[in-house]
């Protein structure tokens, strides 16, 4: 089957693309793609058999790529995000796998795929199980209290309550600690804000997730931009910005 991906995370399209050349089925990923505007233009000329998309992009939301195309393409969703399953299934959705996925979660939804009878429509999908499956899940799941990073040879590990932020840069994840200790982390940003107590972090945009103990100060940057000093500063001459997709859920988060 011809795939393509769409995933704005180095780091998560590798993972996606081993785990899919490992998988039970011939896989042909003809392309990866990275952002909305990128899927538009090339979706507008090519297609292919199944889609594996996150839903959160750089420059909006993939579900923006489906409807302005009215993409009729099956597609397996794949994020660290439960609360988007409603809205998948207005689209040509099989199966929603949340981050971080395997390789027998994967199968499972590939063999879906197979399963698929074009005549019927696919949103007949048992959604309101998937949800309890969900739901269930979230509930059972601890916060992640410890994080092991390394120091040369030496294994450290960090607790939630030390970390002031991590930080995403190129393909690299640091972890700073509220002494201004830094190290590098193996995630990427999109698993971990899902292993996080969102009471304590909020991811303020795609490079930064912060500790509520970490602002220094709040500013507002314009009328719909908010500005964000952190302490210790990674670099202090760095403009932080809370993206605007974020701001109502971040001014909540402050105000919970």
């Amino acid at each position: 089957m011809d795939i393509v991906i769409i995933e704005d995370e180095d780091l998560a399209a590798a993972s996606l693309e081993n785990l899919l050349l490992k998988s039970n089925f011939e896989i042909n990923i003809i392309k990866r793609l990275e952002s909305v505007e990128q899927s538009i233009e090339w979706f507008e000329k090519h297609t292919c058999d199944l889609i594996l998309s996150d839903i959160h992009l750089g420059d909006g939301e993939s579900f923006e790529i489906f409807e302005a195309l009215k993409i009729k393409t099956p597609i397996i969703f794949t994020t660290a995000f439960d609360k988007y399953a409603i809205q998948s299934f207005q689209y040509f959705a099989i199966d929603y796998l949340l981050k971080p996925y395997d390789k027998e979660k994967l199968n499972i939804a590939l063999e879906k795929y197979v399963g698929v009878n074009p005549d019927k429509d696919t949103n007949s999908t048992k959604l309101e199980d998937l949800l309890m499956q969900m739901n269930s899940k979230n509930e059972n799941r601890e916060s992640k209290n410890r994080f092991l990073v390394s120091r040369g040879k030496e294994l450290i590990s960090i607790k939630s309550d030390d970390i002031a932020y991590f930080m995403a840069q190129d393909k690299y994840l640091f972890l700073f600690t509220k002494k201004g200790e830094s190290y590098l982390y193996e995630d990427t940003i999109s698993n971990l804000e899902e292993k996080l107590s969102n009471k304590n972090f909020f991811k303020i945009n795609r490079k930064y997730i912060v500790s509520d103990s970490a602002i220094k100060s709040i500013i507002k940057y314009s009328k719909n931009r908010i500005k964000i000093e952190l302490e210790p500063a990674s670099n202090p001459d760095e403009l932080i910005l809370v993206s605007s997709k974020n701001i109502t859920a971040f001014k909540n988060w402050l105000n919970n």
